[in-house]
C-alpha cells in the first residue's frame, strides 16, 4: 500500500495527544520517557512527510495540514509548560499572537492575489521551537539532574552530525535552518553546563520568543503596508481582533488559571486548524473560509479579561472556557464542511 505524505501527517497530528496527556498528568518516570522519544519521533515525521511531498507532488489538503500540524505540536506541548508555571504565559502569548497574526495576514494577502516569500528563517524558527521544547523537556525530567548537560550535549551532538551529513551529500553548506538548529542546540548544551536547567529553560524561551517575532517580522511590515495600501475590509479587521483576543487576552491567564489548560489548548488547536483553513481557501478562491471568527473572538476576550480581572469564580470561568473550546470547534467544522470541495475534490494537485 502506498504511503502519503498526507497521511504521515494525520498520523502526526493524531499522535499529538499523548506526549501532551503526559506533560499534563505527570505520571512515572518510564511514560514521561516514552512520551519523550513519541514527542521526538512525531516531529521527526515533519521531515517524512515533506520529502514524501516532493516525491508525490503536493496538494491542496498537504497545504493545510502540514503547517498545521507544526502549530499544533508547539501548542500541545508548549501550554502544559505554561499551567505548571515552567514557562511564563506572556511568552506563550507572544509565540502565538505572532503565529495567528501572520495566519491572518497570509489570509488577506491572498484573497488580494498577492503574496510574500518567506525566508529560511520560518523553517529555523519551527525547528528552535521543537528543539526547543524537546530541551525544556529534558531539563525537567532527566533524572539525576546532573546527567542533563550530558543529555543535551548528545542531542547537540546528534545534530551537528546529522546537519554534516545533509552538507557531504549536498557539497555545501545544509540549509540555513537546519544549521542554524544544530549551532543553537549546541549552545544551549554547553550553557546547560554552567545554568541550573529551569534557569537555562527560560533563555530557551527567550531565544524562542526573539526568533519568532524576528522571523516573521518582514512579513508583518510588507504584508501589512500592502493591505492598508489595498483598503482594509472587514474581514481583515476581524481576523486581527481574532489573533490578539487568543494570543494577547487569553493565553497569559494560565499564569492564574492553570486548570484552564485543557479546553484553552482545544480552543487554540482548533483556532490554528481554521487558520489552515482559511489560508488553504484564500490561495485556491482568493476569498476567505465561509465561517465567522467573531464568536470564538468575543468569548475569548470574556475569558481572558475575566481571568485577567477575577470578574467570576473559578469554576464560572472553567465552564466559559469550555464553552470557548466549543465555539472554535464548531467554527472550524463549518469552515472544513463549507469548504470540503476545496481540499477533498478528486486531482486536488498542486501544480509544481
Amino acid at each position: 500500500m502506498k504511503i502519503t505524505a498526507n497521511q504521515i501527517t494525520v498520523a502526526r497530528i493524531l499522535a499529538l495527544p499523548f506526549p501532551a496527556w503526559a506533560l499534563i498528568a505527570r505520571p512515572e518516570q518510564p511514560w514521561m520517557w516514552v512520551a519523550f522519544v513519541g514527542g521526538v519521533v512525531v516531529g521527526a515525521t515533519d521531515f517524512v512527510d515533506g520529502w514524501l511531498a516532493r516525491r508525490q507532488g503536493p496538494t491542496v489538503l498537504g497545504s493545510l495540514l502540514d503547517p498545521v500540524a507544526d502549530k499544533l505540536f508547539i501548542a500541545m506541548l508548549l501550554l502544559p509548560l505554561v499551567a505548571y508555571g515552567e514557562c511564563p504565559g506572556w511568552a506563550a502569548g507572544a509565540l502565538f499572537v505572532r503565529e495567528l497574526l501572520i495566519t491572518s495576514l497570509r489570509t488577506s494577502m491572498a484573497v488580494r492575489k498577492q503574496a510574500l516569500k518567506t525566508s529560511q528563517l520560518g523553517k529555523l524558527k519551527t525547528v528552535v521551537q521543537m528543539g526547543g521544547i524537546a530541551a525544556f523537556y529534558l531539563a525537567l525530567f532527566v533524572k539525576p539532574v546532573e546527567w542533563m548537560p550530558l543529555v543535551q550535549l548528545a542531542c547537540a551532538v546528534t545534530m551537528v552530525i546529522g546537519a554534516a551529513g545533509v552538507a557531504i551529500k549536498r557539497r555545501g553548506l545544509p540549509p540555513a535552518w537546519l544549521l542554524g538548529g544544530a549551532v543553537l542546540w549546541m549552545a544551549i548544551a554547553l550553557a546547560s553546563f554552567w545554568l541550573e536547567p529551569l534557569e537555562a529553560a527560560f533563555w530557551i524561551f527567550m531565544v524562542m520568543v526573539a526568533l519568532t517575532w524576528v522571523s516573521g517580522a518582514d512579513y508583518l511590515w510588507g504584508a501589512g503596508r500592502r493591505i492598508l495600501a489595498s483598503g482594509l475590509r472587514v474581514q481583515d479587521v476581524t481576523r486581527v481582533l481574532w489573533s490578539l483576543a487568543h494570543g494577547v487576552a487569553l493565553l497569559p491567564i494560565l499564569d492564574e488559571h492553570p486548570a484552564l489548560v485543557v479546553p484553552v489548548m482545544v480552543s487554540l488547536c482548533a483556532e490554528l486548524s481554521y487558520g489552515g483553513v482559511d489560508n488553504a481557501v484564500a490561495a485556491e478562491q482568493a476569498r476567505f473560509a465561509r465561517s465567522s471568527v467573531l464568536p470564538s473572538t468575543v468569548v475569548a476576550a470574556a475569558v481572558g479579561v475575566c481571568g485577567w480581572f477575577g470578574l467570576v469564580d473559578a469554576p464560572t470561568l472553567w465552564w466559559m472556557a469550555w464553552g470557548l473550546a466549543g465555539i472554535s470547534l464548531a467554527t472550524f467544522g463549518v469552515a472544513v464542511v463549507r469548504e470540503r470541495a476545496v481540499f477533498f475534490a478528486p486531482d486536488r494537485a498542486i501544480a509544481a
